[in-house]
């Protein structure tokens, strides 16, 4: 059954709470609703970890801030309770005041799932059962099966089926950013201070459960002297928090050819400094999503996730893999392998015609 068509002044919110990456991959669907519906007022429902890539989106009317590492330390002592349900019900009261007609949920679960029903709209639009977790599905209302879905498809695209689902035009998928006109000042001025023209940025660090997708620091130190050595290219190490010391012994492991980044304030910082790269070499983490969101080409390695649904949406790319996508492990992918693609991918820049989305540099 065709969805119900949307007036011109609909007021639609959009709950993706996590993860960096995936927020970051909702964001061409925030970009279509937009182009599709000019004067409608388009809300966002994020975590605060997140936020960086949302608040103040030029697609926005409102994000709405869930201050989830607050409620946390609330729920874990009995003192604050009365703190966490007034936080709750503050934010629930911030989501109905805004009168939304339609929520699309893309985060796909049960904390999802109870931000879209707590927002009041009457049409909850989610995955159909199969493409959802954690029962998700018996809270909305609107079931969208993603197109292809007995083949394997990007997230940008599974989210794109929802703005599809309500009529938007999604043929063009695009990026937007916040204005980060001030990152960019920032790392221009690192960038003069340290002397640098041309580089790449290598990203060795991953979230705290992704351990089993983050590659040695020691390859990532050798890959920096491999790069300088052969194309001149000095590399810059760059890290999150708690990633500092894995940044330092990348940078210890490269003979003098990788040097720290600037100590990014904000996500849009480091936006920046990818953006300034001539290459993102890093694996299945949310910098190398923000790699694809700023145009900068990328080598993404790739081990227990499978790069069809979650690697760069990008088509200046190149996938390094060793095993079946979705089975592989990071430790079986060697310097060569990458610097195979990094070879690969600058010789590709320079021929316009290279119109490959990724390739394995790697495989079995």
């Amino acid at each position: 059954m065709a969805a119900a068509v949307l007036s011109s002044q609909a007021r639609i919110l959009v709950v993706r709470l996590s993860a960096l990456g995936d927020v970051i991959n909702t964001l061409p669907t925030v970009d279509a609703l937009r182009s599709s519906w000019p004067r409608a007022h388009i809300g966002y429902a994020v975590e605060e970890r997140n936020k960086d890539v949302i608040v103040g989106h030029p697609a926005l009317d409102r994000v709405h801030v869930l201050e989830r590492k607050r409620l946390r330390a609330a729920l874990a002592a009995p003192t604050r309770w009365l703190e966490l349900r007034r936080e709750l019900a503050r934010f629930v009261g911030e989501l109905r005041a805004e009168r939304y007609e339609v929520a699309l949920d893309l985060q796909g679960n049960l904390k999802g799932a109870l931000q879209t029903l707590a927002c009041g709209a009457p049409r909850r639009v989610g995955f159909a059962r199969g493409f959802c977790k954690e029962l998700n599905h018996l809270f909305t209302n609107e079931h969208v099966t993603p197109p292809g879905a007995t083949e394997k498809l990007h997230r940008v695209e599974k989210f794109l089926a929802q703005a599809a689902h309500l009529g938007a035009a999604v043929d063009a998928p695009r990026f937007r950013l916040p204005d980060f006109s001030s990152s960019r000042a920032r790392v221009a001025q690192f960038l003069r201070e340290e002397k640098l023209g041309e580089f790449v940025v290598l990203h060795p660090g991953a979230s705290g459960k992704g351990a089993l997708k983050r590659w040695p620091a020691e390859r990532f130190g050798e890959l920096a002297a491999r790069i300088r050595a052969e194309s001149k290219l000095a590399s810059v190490v760059t890290w999150g928090p708690s990633e500092r010391d894995l940044a330092h012994q990348v940078v210890a492991h490269s003979g003098g050819a990788a040097r720290l980044s600037l100590a990014t304030s904000s996500v849009l910082d480091l936006a920046a400094l990818i953006g300034a790269a001539r290459l993102f070499v890093g694996g299945d983490t949310g910098p190398m999503h923000l790699a694809s969101a700023v145009s900068t080409p990328t080598v993404a390695m790739f081990g227990p996730k499978d790069p069809r649904t979650y690697g760069p949406f990008n088509a200046r790319s190149r996938v390094v893999l060793r095993g079946e996508p979705g089975a592989a492990r990071m430790q079986d992918i060697s310097v060569e392998d990458a610097l195979t693609a990094v070879r690969e991918l600058l010789a590709a820049l320079e021929s316009p015609s290279d119109t490959s989305v990724w390739t394995s540099a790697a495989l079995q």
